[in-house]
């Protein structure tokens, strides 16, 4: 970005660039395109792979071929038989005649051929079609050729193989921190980089992990040209192969790419697939990589059944990985924390420049002048310079140790949460506290004293009776209740909630709900039970459908985790947000919201109501069969009848596929399980429109409760785009049509595209996914347009709007965690990247002490895609994003950021709340010694 060509304002600067034909240069690729008889050919041989396996959606394994097809060639082959367009992709040229052979082989093992039985001379159709089909050697840059006032139309292949050569010219320059240190990347098989000869190591050694810089090529809306995004990320090293879910191998030979492969295999049974050792072994190929990944996976098993056998914990050595990197299956504890940093992040925005040099053209993104944020309660005090002077002055003559900007609370008012309770037709909230253990009793007591402004001093509470919080309007009242809330075998819970029901029911025109406590079990409190089946005794699924069934709205407070009760020192923020997001959960809309939503420009944003529609796909966990179930749940955020009136929020489900108040659209959704599939056999189009057609009569149905009050709907792009073809961005601006087009294409364009009058405004399209945003590093303020002098910030939490080439442009929401923000945070990553992490200082003066840094995350901004499709002018898209982006500003449930505005994460936590939800948590690797327990107890 050349500062002395732009505008005055500020600028974002990313690790976006589009791709273009300089930045490609010569590179070439080699690609085999298969034709439609090919196509069907494995369209066949699938179906033969799902009735051999019993497996619906089993997709023939086509990685056994490309495995063995990388290790041959030297690692870029990428292929791709599924879509309209299918193809084989790589970097060398392919002997027609091994691809052949490999084909046969993928062909023969699949379907249950003994290998040396597998007849080479007679290679089955699909395979002598693969091999038959033309290869031709293509230029990427002639690939790149943008179309004015269009998306770009590049083959798939192109965004595969991209990367391989972009990658490889990366690596070529070493990396140079700010300390002189020069880092050594080497180009992976995936299109990326990978820093194997620089690991990061923890203090006490022998645990890694590694960095990995991802390249991607993606379009963003609007531009002419593909958009080449990069990234950087931690990934954590495993003490085990056989508990990981991939692997980096180190080739033999020179200038060949870091081997990407997929294990095979369930728990701690991972190995490299077996067919393709014997697909390498009957080509007489040298495939020692392999072969060393499947002795490391043979000598761990060993290793674990001899711990099993003996009741040992099974420990793995701690070595340096050598020749084979295991990334583990899932996050688990790990001694090096997660994140590079945005001093990290900044090192390798220049790398690109001194690696690309003029060829880069980074896109361009200045400040939105239609987005002022909202000042929320918990915002530092506004005062003036004079004011803060004095203050500052006063403080250093008392020595008083005070803030100079007190901040506001967290919690809405007390008058604000009557209003809504009023709104909602109800005379008072009563909030049941449901406990077992007295210190998550006062933890929910002292929450209350800060929400309402108690004296904490001699106040305690009765079993069973209620203590007024304001004004005889909100009251609370405990109930000790361990049967009911411990986890356990027991089915009886309703029952187990004993004298505490009459707390629980509506009376005296009460609004209930209720707080209850919680905590996940732990394997050490049932040694006997497999830790597979732990989530069986989990109480907070079962009370949480217990309650439900009551029509009592509930959220839950951890009173136990990994090292014992939870007692916090200093402010309690998990208390703190359980009890924003009971009020969340009540459908409470209090006055933070209507601050957000004032209009701030012409279009009142503030006089329509703002949906939220969540989808998701439940696939199938560990021994459940039949198809994957389709989640959609959706939010109104409708505005007061009058001016000064708290706003409402409605809920809707596929389960319970009616508009009503939010806190019932709850209840009734957790009331039942997750929608079964259709019984009827449908295709994936045919599962998505119906998903999508439901949707739209739920907006039809809105628009008659809304009575002529104009909307607008927020979708994520990710789950949403396979629903309607118009979020995509080669679809963007496209007309809708009813009966849609061919192929794969949806029969619906956009939410409510079809409901003529009562369609919405407009559609928010948001994408938040990493790998598809561009990840900001710095902005600079320019004051003059000679670009004199600029003024540069690390970081920014502003709206800014993405400079296209043509129709209407996208916004990035940048977002500052407050992990790396906050009071106290230490900016980790601010200034050091992981190689230069400080270590820990152990001293008898308190002072000199230190606490290491590699354990720490580090952290970088994050950005939100917003873009608003539809809607009559630029003017209003605008307004819209500026709208979108206040409500991610202000949210419902805790005092900082969202990723989603509020109706759409409304809509979402409807889901991650339901009692089939399972929780996540991060357990200790099998093996690796980390934790209290070091090491996972075989018996």
């Amino acid at each position: 970005m050349d500062d002395q060509h732009l505008e005055p304002g500020k600028y974002l600067h990313t690790l976006a660039y589009r791709c273009t034909p300089a930045l490609v240069g010569d590179a070439t690729v080699f690609v085999r395109r298969l034709d439609v008889e090919s196509a069907k050919l494995w369209s066949n041989f699938t179906a033969q792979c799902r009735k051999r396996f019993g497996k619906v959606e089993a997709q023939a394994p086509y990685t056994i071929a490309t495995t063995v097809l990388q290790v041959i060639t030297g690692g870029y082959v990428y292929f791709e038989p599924n879509g309209a367009a299918p193809f084989l992709v790589s970097r060398q040229s392919i002997d027609s005649n091994l691809l052949c052979k490999a084909f046969a082989l993928t062909h023969g093992l699949v379907l249950g051929e003994q290998v040396e039985m597998i007849d080479l001379r007679q290679p089955p159709e699909l395979a002598q079609r693969i091999a038959r089909t033309p290869e031709r050697e293509l230029v990427l840059s002639e690939q790149l050729r943008a179309v004015k006032g269009a998306q770009p139309d590049a083959p798939n292949w192109l965004y595969r193989s991209v990367g391989w050569g972009l990658a490889e010219r990366l690596a070529a320059l070493p990396f140079r921190l700010s300390n002189g240190r020069e880092i050594q990347f080497r180009p992976d098989t995936t299109g990326g980089l990978v820093a194997l000869e620089d690991p990061w190591e923890n203090e006490s050694g022998g645990r890694y992990a590694v960095c990995r810089t991802a390249v991607n090529l993606k379009t963003l809306p609007n531009v002419h040209h593909p958009v080449l995004l990069l990234d950087a990320r931690v990934s954590r090293i495993s003490s085990s192969l056989i508990f990981s879910s991939t692997a980096l191998a180190i080739q033999p030979g020179n200038g060949r790419p870091v081997l990407e492969v997929k294990l095979n295999g369930r728990g701690g049974a991972k190995a490299i697939p077996r067919q393709a050792l014997q697909a390498l072994g009957r080509l007489e190929m040298d495939y020692s990589i392999l072969q060393s990944i499947a002795e490391r996976s043979q000598r761990e098993q060993q290793l674990r059944e001899r711990a099993r056998a003996l009741k040992e914990k099974l420990q793995f050595p701690r070595e340096h990985p050598g020749q084979i990197w295991p990334i583990p299956a899932k996050s688990y504890q790990h001694p090096i924390g997660t994140g590079v940093g945005m001093h990290h992040l900044r090192i390798l925005h220049s790398h690109v420049d001194a690696v690309f040099g003029d060829d880069t053209q980074a896109l361009i993104f200045r400040q939105s002048t239609a987005m002022s944020l909202p000042r929320r309660p918990t915002d530092p005090e506004n005062i003036s310079s004079q004011e803060l002077k004095r203050r500052k002055e006063e403080r250093e003559r008392t020595g008083s140790g005070g803030p100079l900007r007190r901040r506001g609370t967290l919690f809405p008012s007390a008058e604000s949460l009557c209003a809504s309770v009023d709104q909602a037709g109800f005379k008072k909230l009563r909030i049941a506290c449901l406990w077992y253990r007295d210190e998550t009793r006062q933890r929910m007591l002292q929450t209350f004293c800060r929400a309402f402004g108690l004296d904490p001093a001699g106040l305690d509470t009765e079993e069973a009776v209620e203590l007024d919080l304001y004004q005889g309007r909100i009251t609370v009242v405990f109930h000790y209740l361990p049967d009911f809330l411990r986890p356990s075998r027991r089915r009886d819970r309703a029952e187990a909630l004993g004298a505490a029901g009459a707390s629980l029911r509506s009376r005296d025109g009460a609004l209930v709900s209720a707080w209850c406590e919680t905590e996940v079990p732990d394997s050490d409190d049932f040694p006997d039970l497999d830790t597979r089946d732990l989530a069986e005794l989990d109480a907070k699924p079962q009370t949480k459908a217990v309650l439900a069934r009551l029509d009592i709205p509930s959220q839950y407070l951890k009173g136990r985790g990994k090292e014992g009760v939870i007692q916090p020192r200093d402010e309690d923020h998990p208390a703190e947000m359980a009890l924003l997001d009971l009020y969340r959960s009540l459908g409470v809309a209090d006055e933070r919201i209507s601050n957000a939503l004032r209009a701030k420009g012409d279009f009142p944003v503030d006089q329509i109501a703002h949906v939220g529609v969540h989808v998701r796909q439940q696939n199938r966990r560990f021994g459940e069969k039949g198809e994957p179930k389709v989640v959609i749940t959706a939010t109104a955020l409708v505005p007061p009848q009058a001016s000064q009136g708290p706003w409402s929020l409605l809920g809707w489900s596929s389960t319970n596929p009616v508009w009503r108040p939010y806190r019932s659209a709850q209840n009734a959704f957790h009331t039942h399980p997750y929608p079964e599939p259709s019984a009827e056999k449908t295709s994936y189009r045919q599962k998505w429109d119906g998903a999508a057609d439901m949707v739209e009569r739920a907006l039809g149905d809105l628009a008659d409760e809304l009575d002529g009050v104009q909307y607008t709907v927020t979708v994520d792009a990710q789950s949403a785009r396979r629903m309607w073809d118009g979020l995509q961005n080669m679809r963007l601006g496209e007309p809708s049509t009813r009966a849609g087009a061919a192929g794969n294409r949806s029969r619906y364009q956009l939410p409510g595209a079809r409901l003529g009058a009562d369609a919405p405004i407009a559609v928010v399209r948001l994408n938040t996914e990493d790998e598809e945003v561009p990840q900001p590093v710095s902005v600079t303020q320019v004051v003059k347009k000679d670009g004199v002098d600029p003024k540069e910030k690390d970081t920014s939490t502003l709206l800014f709007e993405v400079e296209t080439d043509f129709g209407t442009p996208a916004w990035l929401l940048c977002n500052v965690p407050r992990a790396y923000d906050g009071s106290g945070a230490g900016r980790l990553g601010g200034k050091r990247t992981r190689w230069e992490a400080e270590k820990s200082v152990q001293s008898e003066v308190r002072s000199e002490r230190r606490r290491g840094e590699m354990p720490h995350n580090f952290y970088a901004m994050t950005a939100t895609e917003i873009l608003p499709i539809g809607g009559p002018s630029d003017e209003v898209r605008e307004a819209l994003a500026a709208m979108t982006a206040r409500l991610c500003h202000q949210t419902l449930f805790w005092s900082d950021r969202a990723r989603y505005p509020v109706p759409l994460h409304a809509a979402r936590q409807m889901d991650l709340d339901h009692p089939q939800y399972r929780r996540d948590v991060a357990d200790t690797e099998p093996g690796s010694g980390d934790g209290d327990e070091g090491g996972e107890t075989l018996e």
